[in-house]
């Protein structure tokens, strides 16, 4: 049975990730080479060009393989949360005798954030906490095999990037809590620790100097690779199917073959589009979002026909930026000027890749948070 287009909600998640509920296509085989990699090896490093969706594969597709597996998995933990705020700020608070370590504790924030109110421990003690103790602590009722992942593993070298002191401290922690893998609970039961650490594929070599701290020194990897050709066409077609509508096949091939053009550049100088292996996800979904977004009342089946309204892959970008930045400007009466300026200058290094920004109490990067 098929139903219109337009009386469903987008099946197509845009440029967000995926989160844990969520259904992510395309991508079945690395996440079962993942989870295989992490039960035999315990410790595994994560990486990836930017874009690729290591944090929709953890979220979508890891996180409930590991949980039916009978992990229990913590809430995924980030490092360069800002903790410069409110009770954070205090400059005589301790990390377990050390002064405040702002990657320990944007850790144990984030581990925190899996608790109600009434679970969640005081800041004034949880300050006073090593990485090591507070694992210890919050396995200590219910211990059974747990899987600590840390995702934009990036942000360790990224956030502070000249406070070497504050990183080794970290490691140091991070290292001891990892070593202790074997936690005996109240009950005298044991729990095991796993590890997954998601990290873009250019700061892997920046670890080296704090990886002695760590079991294994991150040698057992995982490389994720942008969306192969099949795996782009079932991450295309099958959300369709499940909203009820066809994609059909030539226009699958159609939308494909535009999203994987690349330019290469000859010996001579010259420059020609050809075919590329793979297909950047963050690039196929917001394409694919907004093509639904403009199928016309009735729609049950997407043709190619469909495919040409939308244009080209750089219009449809452009044009679902655009009107991102003027639904942001409407909403907030931030000029649209200011907000291309931001990104620009925030999100775009001069190498022209993207970039991040740390998102600070009422403003990150000098536009409001709301924005």
């Amino acid at each position: 049975m098929t139903v219109a287009a337009e009386t469903l909600p987008n099946p197509y998640v845009g440029p967000r990730s995926f989160q844990t509920g969520e259904k992510l296509y395309g991508r079945d085989h690395e996440a079962a080479r993942l989870l295989n990699l992490i039960i035999a090896e315990r410790i595994v490093l994560l990486h990836s060009p930017s874009g690729a969706g290591k944090t929709s594969l953890v979220q979508a597709a890891l996180i409930p393989a590991l949980e039916a597996q009978g992990f229990r998995v913590l809430p995924v933990i980030r490092v360069g949360t800002d903790t410069s705020s409110g009770a954070m700020a205090g400059g005589a608070a301790t990390n377990g005798g050390h002064p405040l370590n702002r990657y320990v504790t944007s850790v144990l924030l984030s581990l925190e954030e899996g608790l109600s109110i009434d679970q969640q421990m005081p800041f004034e003690q949880l300050r006073q906490m090593t990485l090591d103790a507070y694992v210890r602590h919050r396995l200590a009722d219910d211990p059974i095999d747990t899987v600590l992942i840390f995702d934009q593993f990036e942000e360790i070298l990224t956030v502070d990037p000249t406070n070497r002191t504050a990183k080794e401290i970290f490691f140091e922690q991070l290292g001891a809590t990892l070593h202790q893998h074997r936690m005996r609970g109240r009950n005298t039961r044991q729990s095991h620790i796993w590890a997954l650490f998601s990290i873009r594929e250019d700061y892997v070599a920046s670890l080296a100097p704090y990886i002695r701290t760590i079991p294994t020194r991150f040698k057992n990897t995982f490389r994720l690779d942008l969306l192969g050709i099949d795996g782009a066409q079932q991450a295309l077609q099958l959300p369709a199917r499940d909203a009820g509508v066809t994609f059909s096949d030539a226009a699958a091939t159609s939308l494909l073959n535009d999203l994987r053009r690349v330019v290469e550049q000859a010996p001579d100088g010259t420059s020609r589009e050809v075919p590329g292996l793979a297909i950047e996800p963050v690039q196929l979904q917001v394409v694919a979002r907004r093509l639904w977004d403009q199928l016309p009342p009735g729609t049950h089946q997407i043709t190619p026909e469909h495919i040409t309204t939308v244009g080209d892959v750089n219009s449809a970008l452009a044009g679902y930026y655009a009107s991102c930045v003027q639904h942001a400007a409407a909403a907030t009466s931030v000029s649209e000027r200011v907000i291309r300026e931001w990104f620009n200058i925030q999100l775009i290094t001069p190498q022209g890749i993207r970039g991040q920004v740390l998102r600070a109490a009422g403003r990150s990067g000098g536009l409001s948070n709301e924005t």
